[in-house]
């Protein structure tokens, strides 16, 4: 090689070496450097002028330059080894090294060093090292329950909360959940949910929850929350199967404990016997502590001090100790855990047994007459019923102390209690066979249990008209009394009871000692109170229905309003008639309430008509009229509705106005002021004046059926139609609109058009109709379908 070409060489080497990043020395046989590249000033900042002629070992540390004497005396293989080499800085910089022996090479003649920087790599080793351990320390002190398993379901790793045992631990690892079942003797079953799940997870690819029970060692049920989380890697197949458990046994523990407590004030409310309901009690205390015995002493039973070893809650009722709820020391858990769980049961037991004290005094007030000691009414009931269930035909008396109020109001109440009291004991003594009550203030009752009644009624009234002895004054008794009929096995106790007060109020008001229940004349008067009672419900059960009747434009035929109708059909005896129901619903204060109800639904009813609000007539009995309560009636109803004020026509009748004990005039100026309309219903068969039609500020004259009827008949046709016209020609001068009410047949329409009259209602038209049908009804052409 010539000398240019060895030049050009070395020029072409060393533009190499300068691309090379790894660093490359050349040591002789003593270990100095004779070869430095230029990436080792890069790497570790000395000039490479200043590295040549200088020991390797003074760059290392004190024990690595002693291993690189002796490699350099025996180099090792070529293998990657780590060294710490100080950098010009100061600091150090972790490097492997390969070693290549080439003193034999008499172009070399020394050692070739190659090294590569490994310092990040290092460091980032470490801080993984550091990150494995220090996630390791949070697995293995982490209370929830976490292991690992493979994609086979062979475990790989568990956390001591899930296997706290750190042989069975070690064991674990590599088994399947059927293998560790079967090592630990668990359920077998328990392995066969798990590899359900997993593979459930493994194919949804997503978390999987589930509820397990397994039995310890101690034979108690242990429950834990389970979760598996499948892990995938880049190949898209199952990597490990993540799984994480919670032990929910306390909790569990816990809530069983708090629905027994539950089920215990449940029995409480529905009135179960007490025994019951503390034995729930001690199932809630057992719940919480399984592995102690609980006792709930009562009585002579309970304890004089705390049981030992153990402890106890005492249950009081009020300040007196009545019993002691009594726990032996739980095998789990301390004192100061149980106590507070006991103390609260305790209470419980306090609550429930102080309620069936209170009930049982409660009982006997109610089922005991205080004054006589006597039974009351309804344990008079109660007797009663127990007789008709053993089969006995008994016979109930009522007796009534006439003029008794004078008693009390000449002598006192002291002594009207002192008579009462009197008549009680005589009556017990006079008759033994008998059961005996105080149903009223003077009023008793006699149960006789079968036979003949007639010796009792007789006997009676000739024990009570025995003079009586009250603090130092002589009394004197008349009674009236009613009698039942001999009752039947099936009847109903209350039902013959109330047979003897009916036959009562005949002895009262015929004036007679005794009377015998009529069936006839009770049937009478249970009808009526029977339907007054069935309209009150039916009012509650919305078993009241509006219908609605069209009122027309005389010539057109085009509906023009609707009037509002009250309705019911009564669910066993069918539909009633308005006159019959309305009749008693105006005997009461109901006839309020139903006026109120009926506003509100004719109004959102026809407001919400197809096409767009229609105006709606509704009827307004006299107590509507009367009662205050009319004008908010009126006005919520519109408010509720949004029905304009306009479309409310309030229809009243003449009678209504004529009897009225309020300012007529000022009820229908305050009606007026809500922009409602007012029409005057049933026209003509009252006794009012005309000059009333003038004072009112009426809008509508609505004409009686009865004069429509009679249009084009020869009997009374020609009177009808002279009272017809004249009534129009007034009610128009006047400024009223006049409807024409029951009209029937066509010619009634031709007259009733001829002479001038706006309105027409009646079933030559329709009669009225529900709501569904209403809506669509248009004259002559029959339903149409209502607009959407």
């Amino acid at each position: 090689m010539t000398a240019a070409q060895q030049e050009a060489f070395e020029k072409v080497s060393q533009s190499v070496m300068a691309l090379v990043t790894n660093l490359v020395l050349i040591l002789d046989a003593e270990g100095k450097i004779t070869y430095a590249s230029e990436s080792v000033h890069h790497c570790l900042g000395y000039e490479v002028a200043a590295l040549l002629g200088q020991p390797a070992a003074d760059f290392l540390t004190f024990e690595q330059a002693a291993e690189v004497k002796s490699n350099l005396s025996a180099p090792p293989a070529p293998e990657w080894r780590q060294y710490q080499v100080r950098h010009q800085n100061g600091s150090w910089k972790n490097l492997d090294f390969t070693w290549t022996s080439l003193l034999d090479d008499p172009l070399v003649a020394g050692v070739l060093v190659v090294a590569r920087d490994i310092t990040d790599e290092v460091q980032i080793r470490l801080e993984l090292a550091e990150q494995r351990k220090f996630y390791r320390t949070i697995l293995e002190d982490l209370p929830y329950q976490v292991a690992v398993l493979d994609e086979q379901g062979r475990y790989v790793y568990a956390n001591p909360a899930a296997i706290g045992n750190p042989e069975v631990r070690r064991g674990i690892i590599g088994l399947t959940d059927e293998e560790y079942c079967r090592w630990r003797g668990h359920d077998p079953q328990v392995a066969v949910n798990r590899q359900r799940h997993f593979d459930e997870a493994s194919r949804s690819r997503r978390w999987v929850n589930w509820e397990e029970i397994m039995r310890g060692p101690d034979g108690h049920l242990k429950y834990h929350q389970r979760h598996y989380h499948p892990v995938f890697g880049a190949d898209g197949h199952l990597d490990r199967m993540i799984g994480y458990g919670r032990d929910d046994t306390e909790r569990q523990r816990r809530l069983m404990m708090n629905a027994r407590q539950t089920q215990a004030l449940r029995l409480c409310a529905q009135g179960a016997p007490l025994q019951e309901i503390l034995n729930q009690i001690l199932s809630a205390l057992e719940a919480s502590f399984p592995h102690s015995q609980a006792t709930l002493c009562l009585g002579d039973e309970a304890l004089p001090g705390p049981a030992a070893p153990g402890m106890t809650a005492d249950i009081l009722v009020g300040a007196v100790r009545v019993g002691t709820l009594e726990l032996q020391q739980p095998e789990t858990g301390d004192l100061a855990e149980a106590q507070p769980v006991l103390d609260h049961l305790a209470g419980l037991a306090s609550m429930v047994i102080e309620r069936d004290l209170h009930l049982k005094q409660l009982e006997r007030l109610a089922y005991a007459d205080s004054l006589t000691n006597l039974m009351n009414r309804p344990a008079f009931v109660r007797a009663l019923n127990q007789a008709l269930a053993s089969r006995q035909r008994p016979s109930v008396v009522i007796l009534d102390l006439k003029q008794f109020r004078n008693v009390n109001s000449r002598y006192g109440h002291a002594a009207g209690d002192a008579l009462l009291v009197a008549v009680a004991r005589r009556i017990e003594h006079s008759l033994p066979g008998c059961s005996v009550a105080r149903v009223a203030g003077n009023g008793f009752a006699l149960l006789i249990p079968g036979g003949p009644v007639e010796t009792v009624i007789t006997a009676l009234p000739q024990v009570l008209s025995q003079p009586f002895a009250v603090r130092g004054e002589t009394l004197y008794l008349n009674v009236h009394i009613g009698v039942s009929s001999e009752a039947q096995p099936q009847e109903d106790a209350e039902a013959i009871v109330q047979q003897a007060e009916h036959a009562l109020r005949q002895s009262k008001q015929l004036g007679q000692t005794i009377s015998l229940y009529d069936a006839e004349e009770y049937a009478v008067e249970l009808t009526a109170m029977t339907l007054e009672a069935e309209l009150r419900q039916a009012f509650t059960d919305r078993q009241l229905v509006l219908a609605f009747q069209p009122l027309v434009r005389a010539r057109s035929g085009n509906l023009e309003a609707v009037e509002a109708l009250l309705r019911w059909t009564h669910p066993q005896r069918g539909a009633i008639s308005p006159q019959v129901f309305i009749a008693l619903a105006e005997q009461s204060d109901l006839i309020l309430d139903i006026g109120g109800w009926v506003l509100q639904q004719a109004c959102q009813q026809a407001a919400a008509w197809p096409g767009g609000p229609v105006q709606v007539s509704v009827n307004v009995s006299a107590r509507q009229f009367e009662s205050p309560r009319l004008k908010e009636d009126v006005l919520n109803a519109l408010v509720i509705s949004g029905l304009p004020a306009h479309l409310l026509e309030l229809e009243l009748t003449e009678n209504m106005l004529m009897t009225s004990g309020r300012d007529v005039v000022d009820v229908l100026e305050q009606l007026k002021a809500l922009n409602v309309r007012l029409a005057l219903d049933d026209f003509g068969t009252g006794y009012s004046s005309l000059a009333y039609l003038n004072r009112f500020p009426l809008d509508v004259l609505k004409i009686d059926r009865s004069f429509i009827q009679g249009l084009g008949l020869e009997t009374y046709g020609q009177k009808n139609l002279a009272i017809v016209r004249s009534t129009i020609a007034l009610a128009h001068e006047l400024g009223l609109e006049v409807v024409a009410e029951g009209v029937e047949t066509g010619l009634q329409r031709e007259i009733l058009v001829a002479l001038g009259c706006d309105l027409l209602q009646g079933y030559f038209f329709s009669a009225p109709m529900p709501l569904e049908k209403a809506v669509t009804w248009r004259f002559g052409s029959g339903p149409r379908s209502a607009k959407p």
